[in-house]
Formats: structure tokens, sequence, C-alpha cells
């Protein structure tokens, strides 16, 4: 795998984070590689950073003033550590997409796989900009679509692409406009009865996943289950029902996007539930939930990757009391009960269709 990289007469170390098997796999790409080239003779010193994911711009750029705007846990903490393995200065200025800024003069972005995301991002850049703001948009050409440059089109007069290298280009973001229409950014969601909203880029916006939804048809609750753990909640839909099932419930929620969990507070308003921003369950003590559940993903960006699932059910078995439950929903060709069935004694498939699973686990100690 490789971990060094020489750019601006500079070395540094670069580690992927959370870690991973693929040795194909790196902590950056050629598209962050054409941000930095092409910015390499500006002399902007205060610099917004987008989807910064393993922190290959925090650490090239650590001498400027950098505001990083995060979206995942483990984004946080893949900058920490490679800012560390650097031996650069891991106080960083962090904001969310939510937050309002202090004026942009210049904003990279990592495009995100989600179009929805990356509108929020530009909406965000927008409201702080003025007539000198550039943003410069990095991205893999595999991975673009016209709709990005639709969306670039409704918040600046001036949009132009890069020729490509290494199969890298830029979208190059200038005059932003001066009057546009604002938005909410927060999609609602109809499900059964019930109206649920969820901020743009949380999974599956126009509507419940049919994997929640086949998972939440063939849910049942014990009447002694009253300590929940909903792990990958998104936007708390899962947790919603559970909560509803008893008032009596404790429910926690854990998500490593950050705009899952602000979802999820606005569609929990009233229950008793906690919400954790985290891509681990480390927080949660040993032996303390009756049920946990969970859609989890597997994907990362654009990759196929089931390690951080995989990782996941481990932090679940060490939180779930004995002979308490794991209920997870899952596509059938993950084959994810080989790989539990090393954690659990007892792993059952108790309901599953054409395209998914749902397995039940017992702790049994």
């Amino acid at each position: 795998m490789e971990t060094h990289l020489e750019i601006y007469s500079t070395k540094f170390l670069l580690e992927r984070y959370p870690k991973t098997t693929d040795k194909n796999l790196r902590a950056w790409s050629n598209a962050e590689l054409l941000v930095l080239d092409y910015i390499s003779e500006k002399h902007t010193e205060k610099i917004h950073l987008y989807n910064d994911r393993f922190g290959v711009l925090n650490c090239v750029l650590n001498d400027k003033k950098l505001t990083t705007v995060w979206t995942y846990a483990s984004q946080q903490k893949a900058i920490q550590q490679n800012l560390q393995l650097n031996d650069l200065s891991t106080k960083v200025d962090y904001k969310t997409p939510l937050d309002d800024l202090e004026k942009v003069d210049l904003a990279l972005v990592k495009i995100p796989k989600s179009i929805e995301l990356f509108e929020l991002f530009l909406q965000q850049i927008h409201a702080a900009s003025h007539e000198n703001t550039e943003v410069i948009c990095g991205f893999m050409t595999k991975y673009f679509s016209s709709s990005f440059l639709k969306i670039a089109e409704q918040y600046f007069e001036e949009v132009e692409q890069s020729k490509a290298w290494k199969k890298a280009r830029l979208l190059i973001l200038k005059s932003p406009k001066k009057s546009i229409s604002k938005k909410d950014f927060i999609n609602t969601i109809q499900w059964k009865d019930k109206v649920l909203q969820q901020y743009y880029g949380v999974f599956s916006s126009g509507s419940i996943d049919i994997g929640t939804q086949f998972f939440l048809e063939n849910l049942k609750i014990k009447s002694d289950e009253l300590k929940v753990l909903d792990v990958a909640s998104g936007n708390g839909i899962i947790a919603h029902e559970i909560a509803e099932h008893n008032p009596e419930i404790e429910i926690s929620l854990v998500d490593d996007f950050n705009l899952a969990i602000e979802s999820s507070k606005i569609n929990l308003k009233g229950k008793k539930a906690q919400f954790v921003c985290n891509d681990t369950l480390d927080s949660f003590k040993e032996n303390s939930f009756d049920l946990v559940v969970s859609n989890p993903p597997f994907h990362f960006e654009y990759e196929n990757n089931i390690e951080v699932a995989l990782h996941l059910f481990k932090g679940v078995e060490k939180c779930l009391k004995p002979n308490g439950r794991f209920l997870l929903v899952a596509n059938s060709h993950l084959n994810y009960s080989t790989h539990l069935s090393q954690l659990f004694k007892v792993v059952e498939v108790i309901q599953q269709n054409k395209k998914f699973q749902i397995i039940e686990c017992i702790k049994k100690r």
C-alpha cells in the first residue's frame, strides 16, 4: 500500500483511517494532487477545505490558515492521525456543513459521491462568498456526471473544467451569483402515516430504502428489551419505530455521518434517545444493551467495503448483554452470517427475500 507522498518538495506519510487490507487503496487521490498543483502558486492564506477524507490537504497546506468542513467522525480521526504522523499541529478549525462561515476566499473541494452534499457545500460557500471567491473542485473523471455541472452553475457565473491529468479533472468556479433561491436543504420523506426529515446527503434521500423497509416490516421487539442501540442509524427511522413501540425504551443512535445524526435528532424529538456521531462503539460500556439493530453500510464513498461493518460487529458483541440480541438487515450476497458466526454462538437468518436477509445473533456467555 502506497503511504509516502512527495509534494511541494516535502515528503509526507499518509495512512488511511479506518485501516484497510486492500493494498490498492491509499490516503489520497489524483484529484487532490491536481487541486494542490493548481493552487501551488497562489498566495491565499485563508483556505476552506471540503471532503478532505484522509487529511492530505490538511497536511500539505498545514502552514496556511485552514478551516476544515467535516462530515464524518472517521474523517476527523484520519486528519488527526496523519497530522500526528507528520509531526504537524493537530489544532484544526472544524466546521460542519450547517455552520455559518466567515468570508471564504478560496475553497478546495474533493467532490463527494452525493450530488446533494455537493450542493450543500456550495450553498455554504456561496453564503460567505465575495466577488473574488474561487472554488476548486477535484474529481476522478469516471465518477463525474453533468449533474455536478448543473449544480455549480446555479451558484457561480463562471464554471470551467480543466484538462484531464491521470484520470482526474478540476471544476473551477468563480464569480458567485448575486442572487440565488434559498433552500432548506432538508428532504421530507413519507413513511406510512409519518413524515420524516433528513438533511441533504443522508442515505436514501427520496424514500426509506427497501432494505430498511423489509427490516421494519419484520421487526418484533420483546417486552424486556428496554435498552436499545441503533448502529449506522441514518435518519433514525428504525430507532423511531422502536421508540414508538414502547415509550419506556431508551435508545441510543450512532452514525459516522454528522448530518445523519442531526437528521435523527429531528425525527426522534421528544423520545428517550441519545445521539452519538462516531464510527466505532467505543464510547458505550460493555454488556449494556438488550438489543442492537442495524442496517450496516458496505459502501465507503465509491468503494464497496465491508471492513467497516465487520469492525462494527465486534463492537456490537461487546456492547450486548449476555443473551442480548443483534438484529441486522443486509444484502444476501454479503454473506455476513459467516463473519458473525465467529463472534456469536447463535446466528440465524430469520427472514429473507430475493435481495435481503434479516439475521438474528444471540450473545451467549
